[in-house]
């Protein structure tokens, strides 16, 4: 079979997207697989932020790119600091993608096991600094100016 040089960059292109951390500005979708993403305005100053990384996108990498997005969203509504009301921070073990054969609980395949992490906050957005007490208070201006990856 005779391979073009286009085909070999753009399974070179491929394979070398697959090795990388997920992107900041990724929407979750199906041709994402599933990463990157949601938001879910829930309230008048309140959004529920999703994001799901791949195996090189580690917890610290995952919480900056939330924070940049939160402060994003609040920003653009017209909230100058903003709360993170309830956060999870996860790295799960996923895709044990096996194929094989089995007769009732016994089967063998070969598969591959895979971290991701996964980020889920809900981001009330504030007026000012003074009105949340209980939790920390970020100033969405600076974030958005200071905080590099």
């Amino acid at each position: 079979m005779k391979t073009t040089p286009l085909a070999a960059f753009i399974l070179s292109f491929i394979l070398l997207l697959s090795g990388c951390a997920t992107s900041y500005d990724t929407e979750k979708s199906f041709w994402s697989f599933g990463e990157g993403f949601d938001v879910v305005q829930i309230a008048d100053d309140s959004w529920q932020i999703s994001f799901v990384g791949n195996d090189m996108t580690d917890r610290a990498l995952a919480r900056k790119y939330v924070l940049r997005k939160s402060a994003e969203i609040v920003q653009a509504h017209g909230y100058p600091y903003f709360a993170l009301t309830t956060e999870q921070n996860h790295r799960d073990a996923v895709g044990n993608d096996t194929l094989g054969f089995g007769h009732k609980d016994w089967g063998y395949g070969l598969g591959k096991v895979e971290n991701e992490t996964s980020v889920i906050v809900e981001v009330t957005g504030l007026q000012d600094k003074e009105s949340m007490q209980t939790t920390k208070v970020y100033d969405a201006a600076y974030l958005i100016d200071h905080l590099t990856w």
